[in-house]
């Protein structure tokens, strides 16, 4: 930005410069000697503020003035730089710089002023849930404008920080107060409203919900995919080769349906597969063992999941694995729905091979079932099932756009009503978008 500037400013600053000692006097055998456009320009003394430059700059005009083509050298000795034509283009860059910091910033401050009265109505309507939010969005694009460099270049960073969850809170109230079709969509299920858990995103990020942000009766096996991404975290930051063969030990055994027997020998990539398209419980207690509970609750707060919780491993119907954890694991289908997201995304290293466990899910009767009379493409899928919950989490194209949902019922095992909100929701973006 600063060097476009530069070549912007250096030219017609130059130009500038010479028409304005033209109209002073006539060309003198004296006159400065102007280097090439493409020398470097003096870096402008130190200032605290925009009116020091502006002072500096008229300074600087006089004493041309007062010239005839050199500073002269008795002037206080304000400035001693040889060619006071570049000094001149070096400040008036900087001072363009500062008028544009100084702009974008009072415009920032506007434009946050105006959000934080819209957050302070009780009951915004949708209307003051967008402009909250357009004005956060505005003012965080105004600060970004600001320079790095400039004079309000620390404060603006401060704002930053200061205004980004701001904005992330009126996205989410905006998402929010546009995902009234799910009421009835949800209310189809005959269950109470309180057990309907229900989030569904765009790639973008942009997303509509329903009790999203509250917590699961329980996550069942839906929790395998936190425990998948943390995994894949490890692999990576570790360099581990997934074909790296490991023994399941005993102490992981729990019932299970699945290939993955304790005492044999496996890849790390075929427990990860299995601990997906499976839902092997055996692979999770062994995965969960091989990361570690603290590094994947870690890998969730670095990600920015505030709930998501993993302290117990996964049992059976009844036989419990050693070190199976004292509190109960925990997730929300707005976390769930955003770590799909991200996965689709191909936001971090090894998401191609979350991928691949995903889009092989041998349990079909959710999602991929839910999304067959729609115009929706299924791309994968994990499901989870236990007595406190049934429910979802699915990536699908609709239209050619990606988008990921999940959907959980509390104390209820109707497997119906799960597709028949998938299907609805599904059928809403193809007609009428998200």
């Amino acid at each position: 930005m600063l060097r476009f500037l530069y070549w912007l400013v250096a030219p017609v600053g130059a130009i500038g410069v010479l028409v304005g000692l033209a109209a002073l006097r006539p060309p003198l055998a004296h006159t400065p000697v102007i280097e090439t456009i493409g020398a470097a320009l003096p870096e402008p003394p130190e200032s605290e503020s925009l009116q020091q430059l502006y002072q500096m700059r008229d300074r600087l005009h006089d004493q041309m003035k007062e010239s005839s083509g050199t500073l002269v050298a008795a002037a206080s000795n304000t400035f001693s730089f040889p060619n006071p034509l570049q000094l001149l283009q070096a400040l008036e860059i900087r001072i363009l710089i500062e008028e544009t910091a100084q702009e974008n910033w009072n415009k920032a401050m506007r434009s946050a002023v105006e959000a934080d009265l819209l957050d302070r109505k009780a009951n915004p309507s949708l209307g003051a849930a967008k402009a909250s939010y357009t004005a956060w969005k505005q003012a965080v694009q105004f600060l970004q404008e600001v320079p790095d460099k400039s004079l309000l270049g620390e404060q603006a960073a401060q704002k930053l920080q200061e205004y980004r969850p701001r904005l992330a809170a009126a996205a989410y109230k905006y998402d929010t107060a546009r995902s009234g079709y799910l009421k009835p969509i949800a209310e189809k299920t005959g269950l109470p409203l309180s057990q309907v858990k229900l989030t569904v995103c765009h790639s973008s990020g942009e997303c509509r919900r329903l009790n999203g942000n509250q917590k699961l009766a329980s996550p069942a096996s839906l929790i395998k995919m936190p425990v998948a991404i943390a995994f894949m975290d490890k692999a990576i930051a570790k360099n581990i080769n997934l074909n790296t063969k490991i023994v399941v030990s005993p102490d992981n055994y729990t019932e299970d349906a699945s290939d993955v027997w304790i005492g044999s020998e496996y890849s790390l990539r075929h427990i990860l597969i299995r601990m997906i398209n499976q839902s092997s419980n055996i692979a999770t207690n062994q995965l969960i063992d091989y990361v570690g509970k603290d590094y994947i609750n870690q890998v969730m707060r670095q990600r920015g999941y505030k709930v998501t919780l993993i302290d117990m491993k996964l049992v059976g119907e009844a036989i419990q694995p050693a070190n199976l954890g004292s509190i109960p694991n925990e997730t929300t289908t707005d976390e769930l729905t955003e770590m799909m997201r991200q996965i689709y995304t191909h936001q971090h290293p090894g998401d191609e091979v979350l991928m691949e466990a995903l889009s092989s899910q041998y349990d079909t009767v959710l999602g991929y079932e839910g999304l067959k009379p729609t115009k929706a493409i299924w791309l994968g899928e994990k499901t989870g099932q236990n007595s406190d919950v049934l429910g979802t989490t699915l990536a699908f194209r609709v239209n050619e756009e990606t988008y990921v949902m999940s959907v959980a019922l509390d104390f209820s095992g109707n497997e119906f009503a799960v597709r028949q909100v998938i299907r609805d929701v599904a059928n809403h973006i193809a007609n009428q978008g998200l």
